[in-house]
């Protein structure tokens, strides 16, 4: 995410986007598919383009008090509205950029990616970082709440980021294959998206 563009539309949405882009239906639906990502009690995650930080509640809920959370975005506005969730101690929020992680490798049990991937200008060096900073078997996880088609319909709406589309499957897969992971499982339906695959 380094489109100067593309930059200031997220600066410039950080206060009110959780507002506008997450009312009760949309959480509900949220909170339906965060079971999905295979989150245990105790786990160490990663949230990647966390925004303002809107699943950081579910993933507390889900790893519990003994859990560790590291939530990031390249947006500076949104890492401190992400700030403001409820957090332990042993939680981090900060400002990062997906493309080059400032994490030791193998130290992750999950790696959840959730309404972010198709803003990154380097879509392959993304999903190898996250990769490289999760332990051996840990689950990576793209999710949207939104089909592919929906998104990129979206997308199309707002010029800055009317050219960030999810992969097609095939894609995907190859992007999974070549970042170390095993053929993900693909969801891809109409409120819905979901990929995740294991590493080797």
């Amino acid at each position: 995410m380094t489109g100067r563009s593309q930059r200031q539309f997220f600066d410039s949405r950080a206060s009110d986007w959780e507002h506008h882009c997450y009312p009760q239906e949309v959480r509900e639906r949220l909170a339906g598919l965060v079971p999905e990502f295979g989150l245990a009690p105790g786990a160490r995650v990663l949230d990647v383009g966390t925004g303002p930080g809107v699943l950081i509640p579910y993933l507390r809920r889900a790893v519990g008090p003994a859990g560790r959370i590291c939530s990031f975005d390249l947006s500076l506005p949104m890492v401190r509205q992400a700030r403001r969730k409820p957090l332990l101690e042993q939680d981090l929020v900060l400002q990062a950029d997906a493309h080059h992680l400032p994490f030791d490798a193998d130290i992750f049990d999950n790696v959840v990616c959730f309404a972010a991937f198709p803003h990154f200008d380097d879509p392959a060096l993304a999903l190898f970082e996250m990769v490289r900073v999760a332990r051996p078997g840990a689950r990576v996880v793209i999710a949207h709440l939104l089909s592919r088609e929906e998104l990129a319909r979206h997308h199309g709406g707002h010029a800055a980021v009317a050219d960030d589309i999810l992969p097609d499957a095939e894609r995907m897969q190859a992007l999974f294959r070549q970042a170390g992971l095993g053929d993900p499982r693909i969801e891809d339906r109409p409120g819905r998206y979901l990929a995740t695959g294991g590493k080797r």
